[in-house]
């Protein structure tokens, strides 16, 4: 299990105290799919690369199944946090000039492990670059090489899986196949931390989302919870029903398309009661949640305020 406990960053900018993370508390205590969300400057970043070993927290712990890894030294905390952890960043973080076989040595190097050819062919298998072991990383098309970033650290089989903006210049082939291996992962016991500008991927992987806004971690919560906090449906109906629509109370928003007629309301019951006397027919309604995007959007306009 991984723990955050009061974790602060504080940067000196020009003699001047930045704060980039306020006493940030996170457990992750089951496996999942958990994203991270945040604006520019809210932390985001900070935090993954604390996580990822690659920047220290000024205050606060890290604790991998119960050990406080500040205790830890040197080679020593490398090895025990490349054996926990791994972190897929934008940039592949491969060598250009060595083959994937070699660039995937390097990453088991971290953890003095035995290179197993045989093994790592299942991998790169798995991740869909059979018979490209010996092809050096900058003749990989983009998508390759984000594969091959992928194999390194999947070699390395961690118990956590930061992945920061893991499908940024993915086509959408390789994106799907991508989640494929991931959500493997996941039904194998490994945690997937990640941030995305995917919202779409988002809606249909996220089981857990983190909000970080200036710092400070407001909302530990569900993209299902997000929505329904805010109660509000998304209703449409038939353009015919557009006189009846247009005397409602306790609606917004109501959008005239082709031949639809649709508004937003947080009073369903009511609304839906109303519709019923004016002879509206369950069939004649889609009901529907505020979409995710919107939900966050709006919640984090919120914040700004």
């Amino acid at each position: 299990m991984l723990e955050l406990k009061n974790i602060s960053k504080v940067y000196k900018q020009k003699g001047v105290s930045v704060t980039a993370l306020n006493n940030i508390n996170i457990k992750f205590a089951d496996t999942g799919l958990v994203f991270l969300l945040g604006k520019s400057g809210s932390g985001k970043s900070s935090l993954l690369n604390i996580i990822g070993n690659l920047d220290k927290q000024t205050s606060g712990e890290i604790l991998l199944d119960g050990n406080n890894v500040s205790k830890f030294k040197g080679r020593t905390l490398d090895s025990y946090l490349n054996s926990y952890i791994g972190f897929i960043f934008q940039d592949y973080n491969l060598i250009d000039e060595y083959n994937v076989y070699k660039n995937i040595d390097i990453a088991l190097s971290l953890q003095r492990k035995k290179k197993n050819k045989e093994n790592i062919n299942k991998i790169l298998e798995i991740v869909g670059l059979t018979g490209l072991g010996n092809r050096k990383t900058n003749e990989l098309s983009g998508g390759q090489k984000r594969r091959a970033a992928i194999a390194g650290v999947l070699a390395m089989k961690p118990k956590v899986l930061v992945l920061d903006e893991p499908t940024a210049a993915m086509d959408t082939s390789t994106r799907q196949h991508f989640w494929k291996i991931i959500q493997n992962l996941k039904e194998k016991g490994v945690t997937i931390f990640y941030s995305s500008h995917y919202i779409e991927e988002v809606e249909h992987t996220a089981e857990r989302i983190l909000v970080l806004h200036r710092g400070k971690l407001l909302r530990d919560t569900t993209p299902f919870a997000m929505r329904e906090a805010e109660h509000e449906k998304q209703l449409t109906l038939s353009k015919i029903f557009l006189p009846i629509v247009e005397k409602l109370s306790d609606i917004n928003n109501i959008e005239v398309k082709n031949d639809t007629v649709t508004f937003m309301t947080k009073e369903i019951d009511s609304v839906w009661q109303k519709l019923q006397k004016q002879g509206c027919q369950i069939t004649d309604i889609e009901i529907q949640n505020k979409s995710l995007l919107n939900t966050l959007f709006e919640q984090t306009e919120e914040m700004e305020k």
